[in-house]
């Protein structure tokens, strides 16, 4: 198998700061080395805060990741290693200036390897997959309302209508350490993933969103998911990130 992706985030109509962050690393040396590495971080703090721990959330965990210091042979070990790297970075840097204190971000990252799809989660950030003409969430929030509706306290149809909503149970760097859910899947040739902030899937119901994630190649579908988004009145800013698996040979559509 083979993974092809791209990215795009937009400020969306009603921010004045884009506080999200993504990064898309499937070429180069360290892929060789390591693997490619899909990452998404929605930031949360006040001013510029967020912005500045979205942003060093993505570099430091793409750094660790490439690093030939992540030794650990388990994949979902090294996905771990590299969100605790992230939050150390995020955490000691809220701590150095006033403006940035209490500043923290989501984080969700997608790996290809030996046929299997890990994943890593931290926050409200979300990975779906999309297999055949079935839309699958992935990861779970890390919510109030995802926990009310986990413990049998809130019907889920309601979820998304609650402030409890916004709440995040977790995040990378608001803290001196975080805990990371991993899971896997297996690779399928002919799968598509999304790596999205709430900005998408807050806004945008999910029948919209598996209609559009069902054409066209992955820097086509991000921005029209981007764009799907502010057409709903773009609340939020928008990530959005979409990986394809192919057979090895494979041509993107």
């Amino acid at each position: 198998m083979r993974v092809i992706g791209a990215g795009w985030t937009d400020i969306g109509l009603q921010r004045h700061v884009n506080e999200d962050s993504f990064a898309v690393v499937q070429e180069g040396k360290e892929v060789e080395r390591q693997g490619a590495c899909y990452v998404v971080c929605d930031g949360l703090g006040g001013a510029q805060a967020g912005e500045v721990a979205s942003r060093t959330a993505v570099e430091t965990f793409v750094a660790a990741w490439s690093s030939r210091e992540l030794s650990a042979e388990d994949t979902r070990q090294r996905l771990r290693l590299a969100v605790h790297e992230a939050n150390a970075v995020v955490y000691r840097l809220s701590l150095s200036l006033e403006e940035l204190a209490g500043m923290g971000t989501t984080l969700v990252a997608f790996v290809p390897h030996a046929e299997r799809a890990y994943v890593c989660n931290v926050g409200d950030s979300r990975c779906y997959r999309l297999r055949g003409s079935v839309l699958t969430q992935l990861t779970e929030d890390h919510t109030m309302a995802a926990d009310m509706v986990r413990q049998g306290l809130l019907d889920p149809a309601y979820a998304g209508q609650v402030s409890e909503r916004n709440i995040l149970t977790r995040a990378v760097g608001t803290a001196a350490r975080v805990e990371v859910d991993v899971v896997s899947d297996e690779l399928r040739a002919g799968d598509r993933y999304l790596l999205c902030s709430d900005g998408l899937w807050g806004t945008v119901s999910e029948s919209d969103l598996k209609a559009g994630l069902t054409a066209g190649s992955p820097e086509e579908t991000v921005h029209r998911l981007v764009d799907l988004a502010n057409t709903c009145g773009g609340p939020d800013n928008c990530t959005a990130i979409v990986v394809d698996v192919q057979e090895r040979g494979g041509v993107a559509d």
